[in-house]
């Protein structure tokens, strides 16, 4: 249990830690260093017996993966313009998916056939791989190997997202902190609202289950269990069409995640009212919240590297990562308080307040597509 908590703790302080580096150093760089750190890190768990090693070692583990998020972040919008951006952060969101689906299979093999040890060394030999070929593969900004920068290409020329002056601004740690993120109205409402998604995404985790038992007519953990696993379906799903369809309507995707939260709070509902007793309604029901949950938790991350300062687009979006994990930090003891206290009906009203909070909070945005909007 110490190992488990720590990982989360420290994955959600280097996120806006590494968000710095990243704007700082470049997006390769870091993204390698962090590749090659967890890796090493996982071969070195392998060797070891004693708690307190494997707890500190496993939360490093989690700061130096922390690093991909703002890494990436930083390439996607570097090297795509924003009517293919959606599309490609669905795609890049839902990989986490793919490899949560694939990893634990792998490893669970090798374990079961060479032992845990072997099974923690595989995966760290593979990212020690990753991060060589991320370092001598990738580039940070097209321009680097001779291509045109792809935000000289966008939904208008007055929309254009990034002047090329703006693109090579050096900016001082300090400067990126405190002049670019910090003020920025708009990456504050982001983070909250991303706060309040975190907070019902955990919430369905970790109470739906029970929920569907105690509520629902499913009769042991095992047959729940197999129907809370559509909230990840119904998530990847949910991210893509997010993706696709923010595409679609020019960039808007604040209106979109405005949008899916609406849907969300009628999933919720729906899932709360639903008869009890029909497994295919609740498998659905699970799916269709899940649908909702992840568009706005894939988009709102992406949102937030647009309307950033071209120089600290990293960094606005490891402030959003980091508040994020906060939101699903806090979202234990309130939620466990709200079940076992007051019952479900004011778990369900808790999370409904949650879905409403980030219309809320980003109705004052709904035009704005790009820096120059909110700052």
């Amino acid at each position: 249990g110490r190992i488990t908590t720590v990982f989360p703790l420290m994955y959600g302080c280097s996120k806006f830690a590494s968000g710095v580096l990243v704007d700082v150093l470049g997006s390769r760089t870091i993204l390698a260093l962090g590749l090659v750190a967890s890796g090493t890190i996982n071969i070195l768990f392998g060797t070891q017996s004693a708690l307190l090693t494997l707890a500190i070692l496993w939360g490093a583990n989690g700061f130096f993966q922390g690093f991909g998020g703002p890494s990436c972040a930083k390439l996607l919008t570097t090297w795509y313009p924003s009517e293919q951006r959606g599309t490609w952060w669905a795609a890049w969101t839902t990989s986490n998916n793919v490899g949560g689906f694939i990893v634990p299979l792998m490893v669970g093999s090798i374990s079961s056939t060479a032992g845990w040890r072997v099974g923690m060394t595989t995966p760290g030999v593979i990212a020690l791989v990753a991060g060589v070929i991320v370092y001598f593969g990738v580039r940070n900004k097209p321009k680097s190997v001779g291509l045109p920068s792809p935000h000289e290409k966008s939904y208008s020329k007055q929309d254009s997202d990034r002047s090329p002056a703006q693109d090579e601004s050096n900016a001082s740690p300090s400067d990126i902190v405190f002049k670019y993120v910090f003020p920025n109205r708009a990456i504050w409402a982001l983070a909250f609202a991303y706060f309040f998604v975190y907070i019902v995404r955990q919430g369905m985790v970790s109470w739906s289950h029970f929920y569907l038992m105690a509520e629902k007519g499913i009769p042991d953990a095992a047959q729940a269990s197999a129907t809370v696993s559509g909230l990840e379906l119904g998530g990847l799903v949910g991210a893509m069409v997010s993706g696709w369809l923010s595409d679609k309507v020019q960039g808007h995707r604040i209106r979109v995640v405005m949008g899916y939260c609406l849907g969300l709070v009628l999933a919720l509902l729906a899932f709360r009212f639903a008869p009890s007793g029909n497994q295919a309604v609740n498998a659905f029901l699970v799916a269709a919240v899940g649908f909702f949950i992840y568009g706005p938790q894939m988009l709102i991350g992406l949102i937030g590297a647009e309307l950033s300062h071209p120089v600290a687009v990293a960094t606005g979006n490891g402030l959003l990562g980091w508040i994020a994990y906060l939101g699903a930090a806090f979202a234990g003891e309130p939620l466990a308080i709200l079940v076992n206290q007051f019952g479900w009906k004011y778990y369900f009203l808790g999370m409904i307040s949650c879905c409403a909070l980030p219309i809320i909070l980003l109705a004052p945005f709904w035009n704005a597509r790009k820096y120059e909007d909110v700052c």
